[in-house]
């Protein structure tokens, strides 16, 4: 049976390679995308029909945990609305529809249980693309297709038994298995939940929560293609008789239909503000629109969006990798306005911007902050401006700048104020058309916070780091990460003060960034925990992880001692110089790859030595080698990443997608540079994964990268050159991208030793 799972895997995956080889006549990138890489291992992406930046991600649940789809798994619990695909902590999984097996007799049925009605299937029947899902239930007997526009999901079911047809609504239903800000809460508690037929076509209903956000609300609007013959309310698994609505923490409906057609189209609007939100979202999205028609439109924003980098290469392995690994970055940031631009806050109440959108939903900056979010500047400036104004909005109603949002709400969950470098790099890319003087006012109030929020057992803030230039260890846990992180937030508010000409903030936040000294031991030359009267910490174990109960954040000593990426020079100095430096770094990337510890963080994965690749804050270390002089170890290292790390397998991405950037990383890499520091103005050059490449600019612009004599073997850079002059430097600038040209590597063969 295994062999047979293996080989039809394998006949899946080869026939989506076969059919991205097409692309360059179709000029269809769509084909590119293989949408169930990450859906094994730990990727906890989710093959969910979607637009680019959507609120909408509908998509089949096999479990209510994780994303809500394991490719694993194998039976299908319902389509749900909303998912958070590619998320560490995960959560939604809201408004789930479970179509029964056709000609089943509902009159009965005097109890539903929770998750009383499932389905096997098999990959076999499964398909999913850009904006579009299919799957076959029942032993073939009713095919569900799935689409979506950017609010509005859209449900086609094919009978064979067009009789009796009845439809599942579970408001009960969430995600019981992610994270939430207080653990004493069980995850998605609903704390109130609400259905009604509105006519013969028409259903709505609200769902009400708590979750990794402790108060979470999502409206809901739908119509069916086939007027409702019957229906029947369950109120804690019960019926409850001639009802019109119900209300209750335990609601579901039975909806049932009796023509002799074999379709049934369910078009479902939805808002985070209220129901009408939800009907108006319905009628500027679905009303008029049918099936294929939505499904047209979402592959070709889809396609707009795929063609704005075109790759040349004869591996249409890596040509597949690189379209996944761009699409999974477009589906972040998620829209979280309805049409009439109206949006749910962290206060909870409803505003209203003047006309862009709030994009609230999912706010995961630990990690886009990094690759994710310059990677969309420069493809997207109109959609990162709206990020950073939702930013902005975020805090004229919260009082501080967003830390890690979700469903409009602050989880304080991760570490760091990463809304600093978000902003700051969307300056620096050219994106200036809002208030900088708030901009600013937001990021220093935020960063003088003496308390921010609560999260995991305890309240979080800068107080301790102000008073002692780094997180006391037996003040506060992870206390040398949030130092380190604390340190490189602070650079991104001195070169934003900078850049719009407050030379005073500027130097206060520059010394402040120079905190990360305070926690970097001379004498181990690592990162350490050290306590509120100066002492390190004792016993010291550099390999040692207790996930989020240590001194670092899903890491360990060796993992974090590098996130100084505003500052390797200063670094370099602590630890005897640049040769040292390298040295140390040699020694990260050769150690054995064992962590100890009794409750191993699992985001430390994807390891090269003790590099993890499969958690974020270590994402930028490989490219720390061109400030030491070794850029030939950042090529190999980089290459070694991008052939061995990523796969287009079920199991192909070594660690969370974290909302894009697992991937954002792999479409820099593969291009040939990477923000190492997003703040900096500069991305540092590594190697190219494609003969050539070119990036289409929103200015209409085209910037594009060669690699003359790149192979299997020639992977090392002898030289690069910019609009025909060499370079005698190992970065390129925003500037340069923004302003289009030609980046030629010249290709070299790579020794057995140079990545020693």
């Amino acid at each position: 049976m295994k062999n047979t799972v293996i080989l039809c895997v394998y006949f899946v995956f080869s026939f989506m390679l076969a059919s991205c080889k097409k692309t360059p006549a179709s000029n269809d990138y769509t084909v590119c995308v293989n949408k169930f890489v990450g859906t094994g291992g730990n990727g906890r992406v989710t093959p969910v029909a979607s637009v680019p930046f959507g609120m909408m991600q509908l998509g089949a649940d096999t479990r209510p945990s994780g994303s809500g789809y394991h490719y694993d798994d194998s039976t299908i619990l319902g389509f749900s609305h909303l998912h958070k695909s590619g998320g560490g902590c995960a959560d939604f999984q809201d408004i789930l529809f479970m179509p029964l097996p056709g000609g089943i007799v509902t009159d009965t049925i005097q109890e539903i249980r929770p998750l009383q009605f499932q389905s096997v299937f098999s990959h076999d029947s499964e398909m999913a693309t850009p904006g579009y899902y299919k799957i076959d239930l029942y032993d073939g007997t009713l095919s569900v297709e799935l689409t979506a526009s950017r609010r509005c999901g859209m449900q086609r079911y094919t009978y064979q038994n067009a009789k009796n047809k009845s439809v599942l609504v579970d408001l009960e239903y969430g995600s019981q298995c992610a994270c939430t800000i207080q653990p004493a809460h069980d995850v998605d508690t609903v704390y109130s939940s609400f259905i009604e037929q509105v006519d013969a076509h028409t259903i709505r209903g609200y769902r009400k929560s708590n979750g990794w956000a402790y108060h979470q609300q999502i409206y809901f609007y739908t119509t069916f293609s086939t007027p409702i013959r019957s229906t029947a309310f369950y109120v804690d698994n019960l019926p409850v008789k001639e009802k019109k609505s119900v209300c209750g923490e335990n609601v579901k409906m039975l909806v049932n239909f009796e023509d002799n057609k074999n379709e049934l189209v369910i078009k479902t609007a939805i808002s985070g503000v209220d129901m009408e939100g939800a009907r108006q979202n319905w009628l500027a999205e679905a009303d008029g629109n049918d099936f294929e028609k939505t499904r047209t439109e979402a592959s070709r924003d889809w396609n707009k969006v795929l063609s704005q980098i075109e790759v040349r290469t004869t591996d249409a392995k890596k040509k597949e990798l690189f379209y996944t690994s761009l699409h999974n970055v477009m589906l972040y940031p998620m829209l979280s306005s309805d049409v009439d631009n109206r949006f749910r806050g962290p206060d909870e109440q409803v505003h209203q911007t003047d006309g862009f959108d709030y994009y609230g939903a999912v706010i995961g900056l630990w990690d886009t902050f990094r690759a994710a979010c310059p990677l969309t500047a420069v493809l997207h400036p109109d959609i990162m401006l709206d990020y950073v104004k939702t930013a902005l909005e975020h805090y004229k109603y919260a009082g501080q700048l967003p830390i890690w949002t979700l469903a409009g709400m602050e989880t304080y969950q991760m570490i760091g104020i990463h809304s600093m470098p978000l902003i700051t790099n969307c300056f620096m890319n050219g994106i200036k058309d809002f208030d900088t003087k708030q901009a600013l006012e937001a990021m220093v109030h935020s960063s003088m916070k003496d308390t921010c929020g609560y999260s995991m057992g305890y309240f979080v803030g800068l107080k301790n780091y102000k008073k002692y230039g780094y997180v006391p260890c037996d003040l506060e846990m992870e206390a040398t990460a949030r130092t380190l992180e604390y340190a490189f937030d602070d650079e991104a508010t001195a070169r934003f003060a900078s850049l719009t000409g407050e030379t005073e903030t500027a130097v206060l936040f520059h010394q402040r960034a120079q905190n990360y000294r305070n926690v970097i031991d001379p004498e181990t030359h690592l990162a350490r925990g050290r306590d509120s009267k100066g002492g390190w910490r004792t016993p010291f174990h550099p390999l040692r992880s207790e996930h989020r109960k240590d001194d670092y954040c899903e890491g360990n000593a060796w993992q974090w001692t590098f996130f100084v990426p505003h500052d390797v020079e200063g670094l370099a100095a602590i630890m005897g110089g640049k040769q040292a430096l390298e040295a140390r770094l040699d020694s990260l990337f050769t150690k054995s790859s064992a962590v100890h510890g009794y409750d191993v963080s699992g985001d430390i994965s994807g390891l090269i030595g003790q590099y993890a690749h499969g958690n974020e804050p270590g994402h930028h270390t490989i490219y720390m080698y061109n400030k030491v002089g070794a850029p030939h170890k950042a090529q190999g290292y980089v290459h070694r990443v991008l052939n061995t790390l990523y796969d287009n397998t079920p199991e192909g991405i070594c660690g969370n997608e974290d909302t894009g950037q697992m991937s954002a990383w792999y479409v820099f890499s593969s291009l040939g540079f990477y923000p190492m520091n997003p703040v900096s103005g500069q991305y540092e050059l590594g190697t190219p994964s494609f003969e050539k490449a070119v990036i289409h600019l929103p200015s209409g612009r085209d910037f594009s990268i060669k690699a003359e004599g790149l192979s299997e073997q020639n992977y090392l850079v002898e030289s690069v050159w910019l609009n025909g002059v060499k370079l005698e430097r190992t970065y390129i600038t925003f500037q340069e991208l923004l302003a289009g040209g030609e980046l030629v590597f010249k290709m070299e063969q790579a020794p057995a030793d140079k990545n020693k």
